[in-house]
């Protein structure tokens, strides 16, 4: 997300360095990278709330959830399965399910900017001709 975002922010405030429209396919591209890393994300943070987390039960360090295929989620009666670390399946459910809302966002987002970066790309050459001036 760091790249689009620091994209857009630059891309905003650059008027004297690039011509508009290059300036909309520089934010058309980030869109495109913000895009791809919050599909990463959420396909990542997705797996590993399937899997669950990686903790020391009774057999040693192991993945103890991982063959439920994402049914320990509503089963909160076994997740005592991991002693160590302590409440490792509360953080590791909270953490992954904010980083898949946020990829969520970020996709949306990015989509939002995606589809204004085109629309001026390609209406802003021939609907803007005109030039305006204050001068009367």
């Amino acid at each position: 997300m760091l790249i689009p975002a620091v994209a857009f922010i630059t891309l905003g405030k650059c008027s004297c360095c690039w011509n508009e429209s290059l300036m909309m396919c520089g934010s058309v591209l980030a869109a495109i990278i913000g895009l791809l890393g919050s599909g990463y994300c959420f396909v990542v943070s997705g797996l590993a709330l399937v899997q669950g987390p990686n903790c020391f039960t009774s057999h040693g360090w192991s993945y103890p959830f991982a063959d439920q295929r994402g049914r320990y989620l509503l089963q909160p009666e076994i997740w005592p399965r991991c002693l160590q670390p302590l409440n490792i399946v509360e953080w590791n459910v909270t953490l992954l399910f904010v980083l898949l809302g946020l990829a969520v966002l970020e996709f949306i987002i990015c989509l939002l900017q995606l589809g204004n970066g085109l629309v001026n790309a390609i209406c802003r050459p021939c609907c803007y001709k005109q030039e305006y001036s204050l001068n009367a």
